[in-house]
């Protein structure tokens, strides 16, 4: 299977959060209840996180199937360098796509490479500061922390709970950033 790794258009948002929704209540919605539930998708599409998105605040990678042209994986980051949505069709999952968009948001948040020269560029409310030392973090539903083991993240805390999202905190440093 091919497939490539580009960021979000404006126009795909709507595609994007509705691969990230469909995932999502395949998944996770099983096991994190009704409250669970309601609060992703309230996060997912509500139109604070989009007009993040629109003002560059909120980067979000696609992966993108090259034979059908359908989104079939979505990154996004907040916080600089916080994972904060990492979804997969179902049909396409255990073949790289969720790996190879950790590697795209970690090449992102890396502070010496042309794009990030290119966000130092804009102007401040558009600007884009990345973390130092190209650091990676994520909120890693239970299910989902072999996933991130695999990918050299490390657990850092005990499972917390926020309106009804179940997470364990885990990071990953990277020099090994570097897309080929």
């Amino acid at each position: 299977m091919a497939f490539f790794i580009r960021p979000a258009a404006e126009a795909e948002w709507e595609d994007a959060m509705a691969l990230a929704w469909r995932v999502f209540s395949e998944f996770e919605a099983p096991s994190y209840g009704e409250q669970g539930t309601k609060s992703f998708l309230d996060f997912i599409s509500g139109n604070t996180l989009k007009n993040v998105f629109l003002h560059g605040k909120y980067p979000v990678f696609l992966a993108i199937d090259e034979e059908s042209g359908r989104i079939i994986g979505v990154i996004s980051l907040r916080e600089h360098n916080h994972i904060s949505l990492l979804f997969v069709d179902s049909a396409h999952q255990k073949n790289g796509v969720g790996t190879a968009l950790i590697k795209r948001a970690g090449e992102y948040v890396r502070t010496d490479n042309e794009e990030a020269r290119h966000d130092r560029n804009k102007p401040e409310e558009y600007r884009y500061f990345r973390a130092k030392g190209g650091i990676l973090t994520v909120n890693a539903a239970p299910s989902a922390v072999g996933f991130y083991k695999k990918n050299g993240f490390v657990v850092t805390g005990d499972e917390k709970e926020n309106d009804g999202i179940k997470y364990i905190p885990m990071f990953k440093k990277g020099k090994l950033f570097r897309l080929k």
